[in-house]
């Protein structure tokens, strides 16, 4: 008999408080469980990286124009209610998984996009000189290939139009994954693209370059308009923002500005990785995301040391994520976010019953 039911003699019975509290956070606890995913932690940084944007636009008195912001906010506010309303009011793990992976795609990449963008501002000398000798000392002819392209515009435009497939592909994984229950892969993808991503940014700044368009001024460039919108589109905001005359940023201005490393590359390679086990897609995004690849140095006016040093650092995360997940790690040397998140990359399908 338990304890606070037992009655004594000449005792009243024993009966336990309770706290009119609990059920509220109780309530409180199931909904931000449900919109965890997917790692706390990354959810903090988001906060934090809004912080040093408001700080450092403040001090390089640059405003932003709210609407667009304002828009990226609401959508983020919309997709976090559905995400916790379908894991409490109704279980639906696909459509949670792709609200929440969409809600913090939004929230992570348009704060991380503004830093990148003040980031550009900094004004370290450009590395194109030593991105251009290191190329050469590879055998690649940079200039050759853009030429070639011009000479064979149909490979060109497929080519160009592979690249500018990577935003679109992201979306694709998010649907993709959470339609097949593979919830734990998606989350895994979106650390490393998270990951990564920032990478990319801190080594874009300290080590800032125009690209190869800027730097070897090729005579013969294929002449589709979808060829060179990836490669040039960075010049004049990065010119403003070292001039210090860009005073107004707007949510359509952002755009990526990074040379080195290639992100395009690293995000090919963990699209590929994420698909892989998706029937039917995980091969042709295989083929896909090796053409984004190739098409990186025309398309996107990219130096092959940009290619491989994108390519090495999806590598390189991947690499890291299984050795975490290794046989010989001791899961008590480990705290209990840690566990938590391996038990959501354990999750590859989850069946009905257990949602």
């Amino acid at each position: 008999m338990r304890p606070d039911r037992a009655v004594h003699a000449g005792r009243a019975p024993i009966v336990r408080a309770r706290n009119p509290a609990r059920p509220w956070w109780r309530l409180l606890r199931r909904h931000s469980t449900g919109i965890a995913a997917p790692d706390p932690r990354l959810w903090a940084l988001t906060l934090a990286i809004v912080a040093v944007d408001a700080v450092w636009m403040a001090a390089s008195g640059i405003a932003a124009e709210p609407l667009g912001f304002a828009l990226a906010g609401l959508a983020v506010l919309v997709l976090l209610s559905a995400a916790a309303c379908l894991s409490t009011v109704k279980s639906d793990p696909p459509l949670r998984g792709m609200a929440l992976a969409s809600a913090f795609l939004i929230a992570f990449t348009v704060p991380v996009a503004v830093l990148h963008f003040l980031a550009a501002g900094i004004g370290l000398p450009f590395v194109d000189p030593a991105l251009a000798r290191i190329e050469a000392a590879l055998g690649f002819d940079w200039t050759g290939h853009v030429a070639f392209l011009a000479r064979h515009p149909t490979l060109s435009w497929w080519l160009a139009l592979a690249y500018h497939s990577s935003g679109p592909q992201v979306g694709l994984v998010v649907i993709a994954l959470s339609a097949t229950r593979r919830l734990g892969r998606l989350w895994t993808y979106i650390r490393l693209f998270s990951a990564t991503l920032l990478c990319v940014i801190v080594l874009a700044a300290l080590l800032p370059a125009l690209g190869p368009y800027a730097h070897y001024a090729p005579r013969v460039v294929p002449s589709e308009p979808l060829e060179t919108v990836g490669a040039l589109w960075h010049l004049e905001p990065v010119a403003r923002l070292r001039a210090g005359t860009l005073h107004t940023l707007a949510l359509g201005d952002l755009r990526g500005l990074a040379t080195f490393p290639s992100f395009h590359v690293c995000l090919a390679v963990l699209t590929a990785w994420a698909l892989a086990p998706v029937p039917l897609l995980g091969p042709l995004a295989a083929l896909l995301n090796a053409a984004v690849i190739v098409a990186t140095l025309g398309s996107g006016g990219h130096y092959l040391p940009d290619v491989l040093a994108g390519g090495l650092l999806a590598l390189a995360a991947l690499a890291c994520r299984a050795r975490r997940r290794g046989p010989t790690a001791d899961p008590a040397a480990r705290g209990p976010a840690a566990r938590r998140i391996e038990a959501l990359d354990a999750i590859e399908t989850i069946r009905p019953a257990d949602a």
